[in-house]
């Protein structure tokens, strides 16, 4: 009899059971072939469940949480201090701008807020490399 454990969303799921198989411990998603039948199913009640033995148990759960927890610098830094920012939502003003100008390319990359200055920028898309990790400065 295998132990379910809950996860937030399928693709969380699969992140967890490759982490829990990388750790030694036989693990599986419980109706992951129903995913691919009805994409939208872990937006319901039927959130995907990940499966492992009762032996494996309290270590599934503790490497489970430690991949949760496992936080990393923003996607979007603020330029100014570092902090996490959030896409400012204008959607009114933004649709007014759409319809009389016709510029599609500022849906591309929206002015951004950072709560811990109080600061709204445009923050442009971050380089996928570096240039240390290419050898040569990145080519736009």
């Amino acid at each position: 009899m295998s132990t379910p454990l809950p996860a937030h969303s399928h693709g969380h799921a699969i992140i967890a059971v490759n982490a829990l198989r990388a750790a030694g411990i036989p693990a599986t998603i419980a109706d992951s072939h129903m995913q691919g039948l009805y994409p939208g199913m872990d937006t319901g009640f039927l959130k995907p469940r990940i499966l492992v033995p009762p032996a494996f148990e309290a270590e599934a759960r503790t490497i489970i949480a430690q991949a949760q927890a496992a936080e990393t610098t923003p996607l979007y830094p603020c330029p100014l201090c570092g902090g996490e920012t959030h896409i400012r939502a204008r959607p009114i003003l933004a649709t007014i701008r759409l319809a009389l100008s016709g510029q599609f390319a500022k849906l591309r990359n929206p002015p951004r807020f950072c709560g811990a200055c109080d600061s709204y920028d445009d923050v442009g898309d971050s380089e996928p490399f570096t240039a240390e990790e290419l050898g040569y400065p990145p080519i736009r």
